[in-house]
């Protein structure tokens, strides 16, 4: 028969009669990190893109409809948000199928700053330049969101790089 291992080991206490483990705070050694207790599950970077996809849709369809809605005046220019929203709302469905053409929102980008400084110039109305003021700084903000979901997806190591929600 073999001897038996009399060497403590690693968070025992030698000086004990019966060796239990010790505290971690006072185990000498390796100790395992802390767990935390919230842990936090991360969601698939594609549902970021999508949701500012959706979103983009939608502010491309308010923009078609405001003239409308909105009742602009004789001097406001009607064709100018239909335009922008037709492309907007184009543009937002093509991408929330082209999960990494994040190049469509930049273009987005552009059409959102236009349509922001086209409420200085082509507004007469304080309705048709709010409304062009808000949904340009609007479209930027989800354009770059979706821009923003897109470059962390492509992180290697990233929490959001393509894990999924739930416990494994």
């Amino acid at each position: 028969m073999t001897e038996k291992d009399t060497r403590p080991t690693l968070g025992q206490d030698p000086e004990a009669d019966v060796p239990e483990l010790t505290p971690t705070a006072l185990a000498p050694g390796d100790v395992a990190p802390p767990v935390d207790p919230n842990p936090r599950f991360y969601r698939d970077w594609r549902g970021g893109v999508a949701a500012a996809g959706l979103l983009s849709l939608v502010a491309g369809a308010w923009l078609i409809a405001s003239p409308f809605v909105l009742a602009y005046v004789a001097g406001d220019s009607r064709l100018n948000p239909i335009v922008c929203g037709a492309l907007i709302a184009f543009l937002a469905l093509i991408r929330m199928g082209a999960w990494r053409a994040e190049w469509l929102s930049l273009i987005n980008v552009g059409i959102g700053i236009w349509l922001f400084g086209s409420g200085f110039w082509l507004a007469e109305s304080p309705s048709a330049t709010w409304n062009s003021w808000f949904l340009g700084v609007a479209v930027i903000v989800l354009a770059l969101m979706s821009i923003d979901a897109t470059e962390e997806g492509r992180m290697e190591g990233a929490p959001s790089a393509g894990e999924q929600l739930g416990l494994r």
